[in-house]
């Protein structure tokens, strides 16, 4: 029986006479590349030498036909992030997804002259018709679910499907072009800011506007995320409500199934085991007291009794190894460990690297952690965490602010005059966390204001246990650690089996920040 081959006898044909002509390989892959269907350099080799299929048996076009074939053929041209294609765009695809040929090639006119999107919906494609900043969630909705999933386009300026008596409508997902110039004026930045401040973490997104015979249609490209699954720190509208985890099914983007989830978190634990299991093993080999670990969130390299802090500069660079086992290799940048090293003690800051976002916040403090610019933080709790419940006094503490000091630092900060307000009130304790605890809370608040051990084993009494804390009037008989220590139970407990209830916590422990911190340098 023979094999079922994707490339046809007059694409073999074509392949044949541009290979006759001296054409490069590169060169033909750029016309027969599909996203289905890639066409890498060996086959075309093979359909050369007649060894793929029944190309030994196919002729060659002759020139005239292949000069039609290539003439007809428009390249699409790139003006900064706008594409433009008058005539029929061409099918190949090049290795980015954002590029000139995948972009073309997922838009065909029919035989009425109408062009469409012809991926429609799909697992990796979304259509929407129109773009706003004004009301985002639809498509913040689709970014979080496609980053959740196997990552793909958010196609704007394209009209849904649409059914008329039982079949599908030559309308369906038709190019429209999307009417406001939101899409076609925004910097990529305006993109950025507004994910990172919905969700956590922050997907990754591409974005390209491209006009076709006078329509322009913009497009995202949303990578799937290394760090799965994205959660919604705040709602937006209807369509995003905190704490939300979408996910993307064939043709839309929905609220995850617990079996979805259930397999994100259970590849995101297998890839943790393998990448641990090697540096458990060299651990192992070179014992206690022949190893260190390197921290490289905080630039801490630890032991049971030392500790060395890494600058912030040689932390993405640096590979660590002892003297007497040096070998060199080229492009391996290294910091080799000579002699006696100054150890600093718990004084010592530690290192952070990158830009503070508010899963540091939030896991910094709950560690206790010292940030290298605590000031950073308070920075980002303003700006990017757009009124959710984020500990601040602490790091207030750490950069020797009292209250006030905190207030006019926010000040100093970029943040909209609305949020500003509401983070000054929230320094100097005129608008804080505290909710009065009802119900399922009243037990556990009297447990923890008697210092008694609490521990949760469902998502309901974690839930119930952080509503008690936040509905503490005063500081209760635990020290910090011992109520952090139950934030860290609940927040585990919750996140698995209601995400959700995430900003309950967040509450919570913004309460903590404010009982333990508020005014600390007064």
């Amino acid at each position: 029986m023979v094999r079922q081959r994707s490339i046809t006898d007059k694409e073999i044909a074509l392949i044949k006479a541009m290979c006759l002509r001296g054409m490069m390989n590169k060169d033909i892959q750029f016309f027969f590349n599909r996203p289905e269907r890639p066409v890498n350099s060996g086959r075309i080799t093979d359909i050369k030498n007649g060894t793929y299929s029944e190309a030994a048996n196919i002729s060659p076009v002759d020139d005239n036909a292949l000069d039609k074939f290539l003439k007809s053929f428009q390249q699409t041209e790139t003006l900064g992030t706008v594409v433009t294609f008058e005539g029929r765009p061409s099918t190949p695809v090049g290795a980015e997804p954002m590029s000139k040929n995948t972009l073309s090639a997922m838009f065909e006119k029919n035989s009425k002259g109408i062009w469409h999107f012809k991926y429609g919906e799909s697992e990796k494609h979304e259509c929407k018709e129109n773009f706003t900043f004004r009301h985002s969630g639809k498509w913040l909705r689709a970014v979080a679910a496609l980053a959740n999933n196997m990552g793909g386009y958010i196609v704007f300026g394209v009209k849904d499907k649409k059914i008329v008596l039982n079949e599908i409508d030559s309308e369906s997902y038709k190019v429209a072009g999307v009417n406001s110039k939101d899409f076609q004026n925004a910097d990529p930045a305006d993109f950025t800011k507004i994910i990172k401040s919905t969700f956590d973490p922050t997907p990754k997104v591409e974005t390209g506007v491209f006009e076709i015979e006078g329509a322009n249609v913009g497009v995202m490209y949303v990578h799937q995320h290394g760090s799965r699954p994205i959660i919604a720190l705040k709602g937006d509208g209807e369509f995003v409500k905190e704490g939300d985890i979408f996910f993307r099914y064939p043709g839309q983007s929905a609220r995850i199934k617990y079996s979805d989830l259930r397999t994100i978190l259970d590849e995101r634990d297998r890839q943790a085991r393998e990448q641990m299991l090697p540096m458990v093993a060299k651990l192992l080999q070179l014992g206690p007291r022949g190893a260190m670990v390197a921290d490289l969130a905080t630039g801490l390299l630890i032991d049971e009794q030392r500790s060395i802090i890494i600058g912030e500069d040689l932390l993405d660079q640096i590979k660590f190894i002892r003297e007497g086992e040096f070998d060199e290799k080229a492009g391996e940048p290294t910091l080799k460990l000579i002699g006696e090293v100054k150890i600093l003690g718990d004084a010592g800051s530690l290192v952070r690297k990158g830009f503070a976002t508010p899963t540091d916040l939030i896991n910094d403090f709950l560690e206790g952690s010292s940030p290298y610019d605590p000031k950073d933080y308070i920075r980002c709790a303003v700006e990017v965490g757009n009124g959710a419940w984020l500990p601040m006094h602490f790091y207030g503490a750490k950069a020797g602010l009292d209250s006030n000091g905190l207030a006019e630092f926010i000040k100093t900060t970029k943040a909209t005059e609305k949020r500003m307000i509401t983070y000054v009130e929230r320094a100097l304790g005129k608008n804080g966390p505290y909710q009065k605890a009802t119900g399922g809370a009243l037990a556990p608040l009297e447990n923890i204001k008697a210092g008694r051990k609490v521990e949760p084993k469902t998502a309901q009494e974690a839930l119930d246990l952080v509503r008690a804390i936040t509905g503490l009037e005063e500081r209760p008989a635990p020290k910090s650690e011992d109520l952090l220590q139950i934030l860290k139970n609940c927040w585990g407990i919750v996140e698995i089996n209601k995400p959700r209830g995430l900003g309950v916590i967040r509450r919570a422990i913004a309460r903590v920040d404010e009982l333990y911190f508020a005014g600390y340098c007064n």
